[in-house]
Formats: structure tokens, C-alpha cells, sequence
């Protein structure tokens, strides 16, 4: 299989849009999100002087609003070409105005909402499919934010409550935009405490990678493989391949789960993975943990 020449950059949220006295560590870095952080990395990582960016805020019930927090954002990054493509269903997506833009851009960014939104006025379209080809054969860099990124998978969750335990019947799954075709993304991570959700997506889905972002992190992921972690939170990667017992295939749902081995990667911005090997790799060559 052909190795894609583009870029995806997955990121864990949030776009805030007030702020307050109140405010946590993790809604400062939220607030940040629209500073010089992952934006910039986000622009960084165009290899390009003067981008052409498309953001779609498909997903979010305030799609215009959501626009204009993106325009003001990338113009303060001094972004000269940045255009806002407004989708309203799967008929307007597969317009050839916006097939053309997105031949032209050389990124795209999917904000936040819900990605089922984003999943029902996408998926089976030209336009999806003409993304997927155009992140295959060039050097397009395609990011999502929140709902933007889950939606990147082949497989998401389309409800999946949290919960302290890990319950069975917790978690529903639906068909993604398969840009990621063997990982599952999830979102907002540690804030919402969302490891046993992502966990039973895994059982439910053996063989996939479980990705938890934290918001203000991302992951950025070249030739489908190698993945870097930016920003300043942490990115999950979570594997059930190495567990050997589990009663999750027995109990009735709304019933506790028990599991042995489940494998969880930490990484901090420059620590990275492997996907096809399931290969842990270090920002920097460090001393082994004794």
C-alpha cells in the first residue's frame, strides 16, 4: 500500500469562546488554542510561505459564527488565504465550486461540534472521496479539531458516555471518513475522563488503535505511520492487542468489564509512535526506566 503523501494532524479541542477570572489551567490553554500554539504548529507543518487554508466548520451548529473565530484566528497568524467553506449537506458538498477549492487548498481544517454532522453531510460524497485522494497523491495537510478530528477515523464513536468503571453497552460506534483507516480517535480526553469508553470501542473493534487527545494536543501523522504529539497536553494511545482475558464478550450489557494488559502510551509534545509497528519513540534518546 502506497504511503500517503500528506499530512493529518488530529487535535484533541477546544475553541473556547469567552473568557473568565474563573477559569482552570486547562481552559487557560484552551483560550490559547486561538493564541500562537497549535495553530501556529498547525502552519508550521505547511510546507508552503503563503497557505492556501479552507476551514469547514461543518460540524458546528454555529457554523458561521465558528468561521469567523477561524478567519480572525489564522489572520492574526498573518494566513492571507484563508477561506471558510460552508457546507450544509451532501448535496453542497459535492458542489464544483468546492471540489475545485479543495483541489486548490494546501490544507484543510475540520473545527469543531458534533461529528456526526460532519459524518452526514461527508460521507459517500465526491467530496470526501476527492479528499481522500488528494491527501493520498500530494502534500495536503488535513487537521481537525474536537469533532473534526474523531471523524477522521474509520470507525468513531458516535455516543459513548464516560463513566468511572468500564460498562459494557456504553459506547456506539458509526462509519468515519476512514483518513485514518486502523485508529480510533477520541477527544477532550483526561478532561471527561474518557479511557473506559475508548477502551470498549476497542473491544468492540479488535485490532484498531485507540488515539485520546487532551484539548490544546494533537498528534501529527505523516505517511499514515509516524506520529508526532504537539501541543501542551498529552496524547493516549491505547491497545488492547496484549490482553488475554476479558469477559466483555459474555456479560449482558450495562454490566462491568474486567480486562488484563491493557497498554496505555503517554506522549508529551515531540514523543511519538509508530503506528504499523505499535512502536513507542521518544523525543530524545533517554535512559530506560529501571
Amino acid at each position: 500500500m502506497t504511503a500517503p503523501k500528506g499530512k493529518l494532524i488530529p487535535i484533541g479541542g477546544s475553541e473556547a469562546r469567552e473568557t473568565s477570572e474563573e477559569a482552570t489551567n486547562s481552559e487557560i490553554r484552551q483560550r490559547d488554542f486561538f493564541g500562537s500554539g497549535i495553530l501556529k504548529t498547525f502552519l508550521n507543518e505547511i510546507d508552503k510561505s503563503n497557505p492556501r487554508i479552507e476551514v469547514i466548520p461543518a460540524a458546528s451548529e454555529v457554523p458561521e459564527e465558528m468561521g469567523k473565530q477561524y478567519e480572525k484566528a489564522f489572520s492574526d497568524l498573518g494566513v492571507k488565504k484563508i477561506h471558510i467553506m460552508y457546507i450544509k449537506d451532501s448535496a453542497d458538498a459535492d458542489n464544483p465550486e468546492n471540489l475545485e477549492r479543495l483541489e486548490k487548498a494546501d490544507a484543510v481544517l475540520f473545527t469543531g461540534g458534533d461529528q456526526t454532522n460532519l459524518i452526514d453531510k461527508l460521507l459517500d460524497t465526491e467530496f470526501i472521496k476527492k479528499l481522500q485522494d488528494e491527501y493520498v497523491n500530494r502534500d495536503l495537510v488535513i487537521a481537525g479539531t474536537s469533532a473534526g478530528a474523531a471523524a477522521m477515523s474509520r470507525l468513531v464513536i458516535r455516543e459513548g458516555k464516560s463513566a468511572e468503571s468500564l460498562i459494557k453497552g456504553m459506547v456506539e460506534t458509526e462509519k468515519g471518513l476512514s483518513l485514518l483507516p486502523g485508529v480510533i480517535v477520541d477527544t477532550h480526553f483526561m478532561e471527561r475522563g474518557r479511557l473506559p469508553r475508548l477502551t470498549e470501542a476497542l473491544l468492540r473493534n479488535p485490532g484498531l488503535i485507540g488515539v485520546g487527545l487532551c484539548i490544546d494536543t494533537g498528534v501529527v501523522i505523516t505517511e499514515g505511520n509516524k506520529m508526532r504529539a504537539i501541543g501542551s497536553g498529552g496524547a493516549f494511545v491505547v491497545l488492547t492487542d496484549e490482553s488475554t482475558y476479558t469477559n466483555y464478550h459474555k456479560v449482558p450489557e450495562m454490566e462491568s468489564v474486567y480486562l488484563d494488559n491493557l497498554k496505555v502510551h503517554i506522549l508529551a509534545n515531540g514523543a511519538g509512535f509508530l503506528l504499523n509497528e505499535r512502536q513507542f519513540v521518544p523525543s530524545e534518546p533517554v535512559s530506560e526506566v529501571k
